[in-house]
């Protein structure tokens, strides 16, 4: 993986499975969010969406908590200028500034990325039936395009999850979403060991300040992670059942 092999960078990983959290569980999370969490978590439409935003926003809070040696529900949340949740300081919680964070669910999982640095985390599930290369004909970055289509045709829809999943989380390291426009950046994925991106002078940016990684957690979803430093990333990855349980994982980080 690469960067500079000396200094440490870690970067947990936490998933949480929506199905094997119960009702019951879920039920003890209501009274770790905050008002507007709650109002927000109501206007979903359907069971299973409140029932994934009331585990999202329960695992973000226990473990960011623990981290900061305080009760989850002491922690306030803003969002930035384009909409990525920030921490704020307060009388009861102190944030350093190394502590960064991204949240992605997709299907039944939910993934939460802790790091010293600008992280980004994409989870997507890629067992969708619509039309994946129309998507990339659209909004694809030109090199990207020649690149996708150059893989066997059998190859191509899971190459596509590759591109999306890293260009969102790109875009959720930085914070700036697609403001930063989708035609000022593209990636190579042509070698899984060593993905590289390209910037438009715009973005203010360096190639070389980044590293990427995209993985299968499981059969049916592709993650891809961003982290905005050189230094080698010392991965660590676990699933958790918020204020239940918590184990490790391996992943196979090959590609």
């Amino acid at each position: 993986m690469p960067g500079k092999a000396n200094d440490k960078n870690p970067i947990t990983l936490i998933l949480a499975r929506c199905d094997a959290i119960s009702e019951e569980q879920a039920g003890l999370y209501r009274g770790l969010l905050s008002e507007a969490e709650w109002a927000r978590n109501r206007r979903y439409r359907f069971e299973r969406d409140r029932h994934r935003d009331l585990i999202a926003r329960a695992l973000l809070r226990t473990e960011l908590a623990r981290r900061l040696g305080v009760q989850p529900q002491q922690l306030a949340f803003v969002q930035g200028e384009h909409g990525k949740p920030e921490l704020l300081n307060t009388a009861a919680v102190q944030v350093p500034d190394n502590l960064h964070f991204n949240l992605s669910h997709a299907g039944d999982c939910v993934v939460l990325a802790i790091a010293q640095h600008r992280v980004g985390v994409d989870i997507e599930y890629t067992l969708r039936t619509n039309d994946v290369m129309a998507i990339a004909d659209r909004y694809f970055f030109g090199s990207e395009i020649k690149e996708l289509y150059s893989f066997a045709k059998s190859e191509q829809k899971n190459r596509f999850f590759d591109y999306w999943t890293l260009k969102e989380a790109y875009m959720k390291a930085r914070g700036e979403g697609i403001s930063l426009g989708l035609d000022n950046f593209g990636f190579s994925v042509a070698n899984p060991q060593a993905i590289s991106i390209y910037m438009e002078p715009c973005l203010e940016d360096n190639p070389e300040h980044w590293q990427f990684l995209c993985v299968t957690p499981e059969s049916g979803y592709r993650l891809a992670l961003a982290i905005n430093s050189a230094t080698t990333m010392q991965l660590i990855v676990q699933e958790c059942i918020p204020l239940k349980s918590q184990l490790p994982l391996v992943w196979n980080i090959a590609g």
